[in-house]
């Protein structure tokens, strides 16, 4: 959820998240499909039985569309910090058209994704994709809906 202001008589977006941040304004679609060894998972010698899905931790600093800092829009600069009753913006974007700040002491929070099986590789080897979005604040609440979709799926 995010709370707007008036900043040069441009609204722009407060996040308080990186979840809130990133449910928002945030896909994953880009990301390169991951080749998974499922030998881990030896035991269980039916396709059926191997992992459908996967949690993976996302750290929207470390995606290369992530931008922070000094931004143009519509002609007007925007300041890259700013202060709210005692706490620090930083001026954020992940390809949205608009002007968002997020909570400086939440720039290093993970948001939780899910990727899927698709097909096999090689004997061992899966393939699995990221969702266009699909996102999770927590590692628990991510590995809830990937042991759900793990009992319930069959490909």
């Amino acid at each position: 959820m995010s709370t707007q202001i008036e900043i040069n008589g441009i609204v722009v977006q407060i996040y308080e998240s990186v979840y809130d941040y990133a449910s928002r304004n945030a896909s994953f679609s880009n990301y390169a499909d991951e080749k998974v060894d499922v030998s881990y998972f030896s035991d269980k010698d039916e396709e059926s039985k191997l992992p459908k899905v996967f949690v993976r931790p996302i750290l929207l600093y470390k995606d290369l569309n992530f931008s922070v800092g000094k931004q143009l829009f519509d002609g007007i600069e925007f300041p890259e910090i700013i202060e709210i009753d005692g706490l620090e913006y930083i001026l954020v974007n992940f390809g949205e058209y608009e002007i968002s700040y997020l909570k400086a002491d939440a720039m290093d929070k993970p948001v939780y994704t899910l990727i899927y099986r698709t097909m096999q590789v090689t004997d061992r080897m899966y393939l699995y994709v990221y969702p266009f979005t699909e996102i999770f604040e927590t590692m628990e609440a991510a590995q809830v809906k990937a042991e759900e979709l793990n009992k319930t799926w069959a490909i």
